[in-house]
């Protein structure tokens, strides 16, 4: 009997052996690193942000978590759109603060929002793509997950090439990797997330992503639904001080350059 099939999340990545998951959790602001089977294991020693995406990317380096050595800037990425009111108020935040990101974008909603999907790129940001539906990736099949990589790849490609992917929910294997490889893409996740509800706890996400935002890193943050309007000042706010910080934001393809896809 073959051993089950090895799945890495959003913040890590698995042993050899296939049997077991690493991720990374973030309990009151400070992340870690949990291990075990899918019913959760023992907890690690808490360690620094900034170090989260370099030890990940040594067990996941398939997986882009932060820019190359020496990076003095950082990317902002943007999940979930395109949305008719939180995308357009984002652009105009990025664009009065001469600031750029990432945006990854999910098919159905580019459907019928072209045209912003057109305004993204001709205000100098990057799109990437994030599957067909704001669903966890990895419980597709993946013939169906490669179909829906193709067909989102193919929406965007009339607008900008397209170099990235980010599972939805985070959740990845490597055989989605294989698919996202031959199709030209390369995985992308990052180093803090962070995912407004409407809730008191959202007064907690600018905080946590400036603490983990060094140079070098990439950040994401989630547009896409009216609960989540509190993204708009949130990158504000991040943006603002970064730069202050004297920190670029950039879109990922400039913080890595053209040798940073598929390793």
């Amino acid at each position: 009997m073959s051993p089950p099939e090895c799945r890495w999340s959003a913040q890590g990545d698995c042993g050899s052996s296939g049997a077991r998951r690493v991720r990374v959790s973030v309990t009151g602001g400070r992340p870690g690193l949990a291990s075990g089977m899918d019913s959760g294991g023992p907890t690690a020693p808490r360690v620094d942000a900034p170090l989260v995406p370099r030890v990940l990317g040594r067990v996941a380096p398939r997986v882009l978590w932060h820019g190359p050595p020496g990076a003095h800037a950082v990317a902002l990425t943007l999940d979930d759109g395109p949305h008719p009111s939180l995308t357009p108020r984002l652009l105009d935040v990025l664009a009065r603060r001469g600031a750029r990101a990432t945006f990854f974008l999910i098919g159905e909603r580019v459907v019928g929002h072209e045209d912003l999907v057109a305004r993204i790129v001709a205000q100098g940001h990057e799109i990437a793509n994030h599957l067909m539906r704001d669903e966890p990736s990895v419980r597709l099949p993946l013939r169906e997950f490669s179909r829906q990589l193709a067909e989102v790849t193919a929406m965007l490609q009339p607008h900008q090439p397209v170099r990235w992917f980010r599972p939805g929910s985070g959740w990845f294997t490597p055989r989605m990797l294989d698919v996202a490889e031959a199709q030209g893409l390369r995985g992308v996740l990052g180093g803090v997330a962070g995912l407004h509800s409407g809730r008191p706890s959202d007064r907690w996400i600018v905080p946590r992503v400036l603490r983990a935002m060094t140079p070098g890193a990439i950040g994401v943050l989630h547009e896409g639904a009216p609960s989540r309007a509190g993204v708009v000042g949130a990158t504000d706010t991040v943006v603002a001080t970064l730069q202050a910080r004297g920190r670029a934001l950039v879109t990922l393809s400039e913080l890595v350059g053209p040798a940073g896809g598929i390793p």
